[in-house]
């Protein structure tokens, strides 16, 4: 009776110890596949993306819904990477800020990379080079020649690439900042100022809902590719989003977005899908 009732203990023992090890293979197991979607994300499993709301047709609010290029590609980066994306909506000059403070985990609103703020944040690789334009009344006699801008009141959207831009290349200009691009449109319709600097898609969307707005300067801006911004001590995240990007482009995904809101406009090389 002893020997059978040693031999069930040990067999007792045995199974006790497969099953210890079995549950820290598992816990391991589960471990290293947590660890391996842990971007440091301020809420675990969650993306949370500070954009835009009135800024087409990169951000913007149609019918009480969230819609847009930068809303569709964060929106996608966030499923590569198998998280859920939250998106906040702010003005543009709050957004790095915001990021560079960590309340934000990126910011995705056609945010231009330059040297200047990369001092505060870190971007990801680009998806998308762009034009900034300025639009003016029909009639005005600002041409597409620089100089014609001297003396002029020119708006735009304060903390923007444009605001740079127009400091750096326009002498002689004084500008005047506006929280968004409608309010600085609706401040040149009125004659408070002469023109207003954008990005082309805006005012192409501006030109064709009013017949009385020319753009007589555009500006391609390789120099400056559009990037997703981010916290600068967050190195597992911004890998998780490059390789997300890198995705999206290979699978033909981000042609699919690029042309749902910009169907005439040329596709540069680096973003053509490679994958058959």
């Amino acid at each position: 009776m002893r020997r059978t009732h040693s031999k069930a203990a040990a067999v007792a023992v045995i199974a006790a110890l497969a099953v210890g090890l079995t549950a820290c293979s598992t816990t391991s197991s589960a471990s290293t596949s947590t660890s391996s979607k842990d971007y440091g994300t301020l809420t675990a499993g969650t993306l949370k993306i500070g954009t835009l709301s009135d800024a087409k047709p990169y951000a913007y609010t149609e019918n009480g819904k969230l819609t847009g290029f930068e809303v569709d590609m964060a929106t996608a980066i966030a499923k590569h990477m198998d998280l859920k994306p939250v998106f906040v909506q702010q003005e543009f000059s709050t957004l790095l800020p915001g990021v560079a403070a960590g309340s934000l985990d990126v910011a995705a609103a056609s945010t231009s990379v330059t040297p200047e703020r990369k001092k505060s944040v870190d971007f990801s690789n680009t998806y998308f080079i762009g034009y900034i334009s300025v639009i003016t009344p029909k009639g005005s006699s600002i041409t597409k020649d620089y100089s014609s801008l001297k003396g002029k009141r020119l708006g735009l959207m304060q903390g923007t690439l444009e605001d740079q831009y127009a400091q750096d290349h326009f002498p002689g200009v004084e500008i005047v900042r506006y929280p968004d691009n409608n309010s600085a449109v609706a401040a040149m319709k009125s004659g408070s100022i002469d023109s207003v600097f954008l990005d082309y898609p805006n005012g192409q969307d501006f030109m064709d809902a009013d017949s009385t707005v020319s753009m007589p300067i555009n500006i391609e801006l390789p120099e400056y590719p559009v990037a997703m911004s981010m916290h600068k001590d967050k190195p597992a995240l911004k890998k998780g989003i490059n390789k997300a990007i890198k995705e999206i482009i290979a699978s033909g995904e981000w042609l699919e977005i690029e042309k749902k809101y910009y169907p005439d406009a040329p596709v540069p090389d680096q973003f053509q899908p490679t994958d058959k």
